[in-house]
């Protein structure tokens, strides 16, 4: 029950990914045609190439939950497969290791979800956690010959469906390839009987090897599915040159995402430290086996920040089974176990109260997360009929493609499609804006979404198309703008616009919430990119939080009003004992601006050290180098 719960109120929340809406496109799509898709209908940069959408099954059976109950059941359905994954790898650990590693194992499990809950989406990758635990569940029987034989045959199925629900289906594969190693390095209790019986017990997983192998190619896409997963490692392997690595964040290695993005929970490093001091100071003896799967899923998670979830789920069942025999040791009496209970059922109901914390602060489940998608623009699209080639952020293509079927977004998170080269190339719009008006006229585009959020990366594209007469702004909230090519221009000099758009906010997210300050804050931050810095103080008049105040010094200091942003950054930086890399950057700007070198170079200084990546901070160093 506290399995359930936890991992329940842990796993639901707003959907933040927009993956699931090309998933749910392509169930439609498929449902329509009477037939799979081999080739891409969606986006024009990859429409009518190859597409061996592995995802098939995972997608019509996700369809039919939407159907039937809308996102909210689709957020329930994922809840539902995190909290049967944790059942299976607590029964694992049960199995292995008796009542003691259960206990050890669910009290681990659930804060591990809890770290990793926001790399849980309504994706594949969910069936793919599931799969992993039953594996894991049937191999540790067979280690310890608590097996029937058709039990084994389980595997070669659930590969089978594996293979058609996502690319990550190998991973059933090295973890048999990880046991039959292990069986062949340390004798089970079945191998260390008879030589007989010992090369029949492997003899047996290494048939089921074989099988699985087999139902690897069980898919209606072929050698092209089989050679996907290879493709996709491929292009999470950290490497200078590899774009798909380093340009989006959940391919990123976490420790080098940590250093970029100070702010990010950087719990991975400290979960190492811990286990690495546990297992020194307890030394319990770990299978063969178990060291194969730890080695393989860390080496996963410390290449990719998507894979940690997956390093998390095998860490609890495994540590609990190696530290069984000793935790049994310290329950010799009694008395010793009632203590030990009542410590357990403390750290449950903690742990369960903190899920519960968190799912209290989000919106509402199966709702896309604010500022994360273009709702408003999506609604005034379809009030017009709006149809043809349009362009929106990657992340926005799948939402696009499935709210407004009569659209074709330029691109998606289907970058599987598209080599590196195009993928760089694309990136390189937003840097050199200008290259975007060729674009656009080559593809005809009619409308262009674009986003100030998650990422920040289009604000440039967006005040360069606010500043083209030939584009109109048909809608901006402050976190998503709708550009076409024809319509009323929304005026962002006129202050009853402005108030009006204000209003409109506080109308949605409320004055006083969190939400409706970054509502706020977001559209502040569009006027003085925009250069409509009166009204962004405006938007800020009652904004008393420490990022609006560093946007109205930043303000202050566009409009050369240098003195009164010199006074609001200094304030900043006392309230936070100069460990603000944003604030120490823009006081270097403004030394800088005064031709104040050595000051600028001890500002500019201090903030690298604190974000060797600010973005402001390196300007600041070629202003340096230039003068």
């Amino acid at each position: 029950m506290a399995i359930v719960l936890g991992a329940s109120l842990i796993s639901l929340g707003p959907i933040s990914d927009g993956d699931i809406y090309w998933h749910l496109a392509a169930a439609r799509e498929m449902l329509h045609r009477r037939e799979l898709l081999r080739v891409d209908p969606f986006t024009l940069s990859a429409g009518g190439r190859p597409w061996p959408d592995v995802h098939w099954l995972f997608q019509l059976v996700a369809y039919g939950v939407y159907r039937l109950a809308g996102f909210g059941g689709l957020t329930v359905a994922k809840a539902a497969g995190v909290a049967a994954t944790s059942i299976v790898l607590t029964r694992t650990a049960e199995r292995s290791g008796g009542p003691v590693a259960r206990t050890v194992c669910a009290l681990a499990l659930l804060p591990a979800l809890f770290l990793a809950r926001h790399l849980l989406p309504i994706r594949p990758l969910i069936v793919t956690l599931l799969f992993l635990s039953v594996f894991l569940y049937v191999l540790e029987g067979w280690r310890l010959g608590r097996y029937r034989g058709w039990q084994l045959l389980v595997l070669p199925a659930v590969q089978i469906l594996w293979i058609n629900c996502q690319g990550l289906a190998p991973l059933g594969i090295v973890l048999i390839v990880a046991y039959l190693l292990g069986g062949l390095v340390s004798p089970s209790p079945v191998t260390s009987g008879s030589p007989l019986d010992g090369r029949r017990h492997l003899q047996r997983l290494g048939g089921v090897l074989a099988l699985s192998a087999l139902a690897s190619f069980a898919t209606p896409f072929g050698l092209a599915a089989v050679r996907l997963p290879a493709e996709l490692l491929s292009r999470i392997t950290p490497r200078g040159e590899n774009i798909f690595s380093s340009a989006i964040a959940e391919n990123i290695p976490p420790l080098v995402l940590e250093r970029m993005s100070p702010g990010d929970p950087s719990h991975l490093k400290w979960i190492l430290l811990g286990l690495g001091a546990g297992l020194a100071l307890l030394r319990p003896r770990i299978p063969p086996a178990h060291i194969l799967v730890l080695a393989t899923f860390l080496s996963l998670a410390l290449m990719a920040n998507r894979n940690v979830v997956l390093f998390y789920a095998m860490v609890p069942p495994l540590l609990a089974i190696a530290t069984a025999p000793l935790a049994s040791a310290l329950l010799a009496t009694p008395r010793k176990v009632r203590r030990v209970a009542a410590v357990a059922a403390l750290l449950f109901s903690a742990e369960i109260g903190l899920g519960a914390l968190a799912f209290a602060r989000e919106p509402s489940i199966g709702q896309p997360t604010p500022f994360h998608f273009p709702v408003e623009s999506a609604r005034r699209l379809a009030a017009i009929g709006a149809t043809g080639p349009i362009f929106a952020p990657e992340h926005h293509g799948g939402y696009l493609t499935f709210v407004r079927p009569e659209l074709q977004p330029y691109i998606d998170t289907r970058l599987v499609l598209h080599t590196a080269a195009e993928y760089a190339t694309y990136l390189a719009l937003f840097d050199d804006v200008s290259s975007f008006d060729a674009l656009a006229s080559a593809q005809q585009f009619k409308y262009v979404v674009l986003t100030t959020t998650y990422p920040d990366r289009y604000l440039n594209l967006a005040t360069h198309l606010i500043g083209d007469r030939t584009w109109k702004l048909l809608y901006t909230d402050g976190s998503e703008l709708l550009f076409s090519r024809e319509g009323s221009n929304m005026d962002l000099t006129d202050r009853v616009t402005i108030a009006r758009v204000s209003a409109e906010l506080s109308e949605r997210f409320g004055d006083e919430t969190a939400l409706g300050g970054a509502a706020r804050f977001n559209l502040a931050r569009l006027l003085a990119a925009a250069r409509e810095f009166r009204q962004a103080e405006f938007v800020l008049s009652n904004a008393d939080t420490r990022a609006a105040a560093l946007l109205r010094a930043r303000a202050r200091f566009l409009t050369g009003d240098l003195a009164a942003a010199e006074s609001l950054t200094r304030i900043l930086l006392m309230q936070s004992s100069e460990t603000d890399a944003d604030a120490l950057a823009l006081m270097a700007e403004i030394a800088l601006a005064e031709h104040h070198w050595e000051d600028a170079r001890e500002w500019v200084r201090k903030a690298l050290a604190i974000d060797p990546h600010a973005p402001v901070a390196h300007a600041v160093v070629l202003g340096l180098r230039s003068r």
